[in-house]
């Protein structure tokens, strides 16, 4: 049901109804008491200005914003999780599912712009998070691995194609390879954080090695919890013993064991590598799925 409340907070409603209404009931009551009427609405109007620029998001599109780092967590092999704190305690970082934020830093003259999938939900106030999987050559990378607690990031955004809602699909299947897990993992909160989201997922994560695993833990806690939500595993390089995935990168074999079964009630979102996307987007349509059920980011 809609908060009602809200109304108040948009311009329609909490400025410009009121400011009619005083100024009609000025002009009933007599033309003498205008003047009264306009330093009220001056001071009135002027408090709900600042109110609205005080609330505004701390993320803007077009103008970089700098945000300050307030924690680094090392979660693997050349992965953090980074959190960069927002205006104020009570905002939430309010993007689009799917959607990225641009991460910039100027090098050598040189603006170099990468762009992350908070991974960060819609009920953590007053941060959000990226991960950031590090490279050897990374240029941005090796400037994030470098920062220290108080020191600050520019960001812009939000940025992304994908326009998701809720039971879009009967049965989604999500196909993520390394560290495009984070859109992947977007749109997996937000469909069990929805309780009208009646959506079946199926995730298949496909890794170099089981180390390379990003947020292994809270993906299976999430499978534990939610019984419409399954995940599967392959990897490149298996260990030599204890390993019940798959092995290999994601064939049409896998496609079609743990994919849903093609049809217009469902979707396939695939998110990784671009030689990899390229490649599972090909095999998904030699199976029989259209153009237009799958979504690559």
């Amino acid at each position: 049901m809609e908060d009602k409340r809200e109304l108040l907070k948009q311009p329609l409603h909490g400025i410009y109804i009121p400011i009619l209404l005083i100024l009609g009931g000025t002009l009933i009551f007599g033309v003498e008491y205008l003047p009264y009427s306009i330093a009220f609405i001056v001071i009135v109007g002027s408090s709900k200005i600042y109110q609205a620029w005080s609330r505004r998001s701390s993320l803007d599109k077009t103008v970089w914003r700098d945000f300050e780092l307030i924690d680094k967590t090392i979660i693997g092999p050349m992965t953090s999780i980074y959190r960069f704190k927002l205006n104020r305690e009570d905002e939430i970082l309010d993007i689009p599912t799917g959607h990225h934020v641009a991460c910039c830093f100027t090098i050598d003259g040189k603006d170099e712009v990468r762009y992350y999938s908070p991974i960060s939900n819609q009920f953590d106030a007053g941060f959000f998070d990226i991960l950031v999987k590090h490279y050897e050559k990374g240029k941005v990378t090796k400037r994030l691995a470098q920062l220290h607690e108080g020191q600050t990031v520019k960001f812009r955004g939000p940025f992304g194609k994908l326009n998701y809602e809720s039971n879009v699909a009967k049965h989604l299947g999500l196909i993520a390879g390394g560290s495009g897990i984070t859109p992947i993992l977007q749109v997996i909160t937000k469909i069990i954080t929805t309780p009208e989201d009646n959506t079946k997922i199926t995730l298949l994560f496909a890794n170099e090695t089981e180390k390379d695993i990003l947020l292994k833990n809270e993906i299976d806690e999430i499978a534990k919890k939610y019984p419409d939500f399954e995940v599967h595993y392959t990897l490149t390089y298996p260990p030599k013993s204890d390993w019940n995935g798959e092995t290999g990168y994601v064939s049409k074999e896998m496609i079609t064991k743990y994919m849903p079964q093609v049809s217009l009630e469902n979707r396939i979102y695939i998110c990784g590598p671009p030689n990899m996307k390229i490649s599972v987007r090909q095999q998904a349509e030699e199976l029989g799925w259209e153009k237009e059920n799958i979504f690559c980011f």
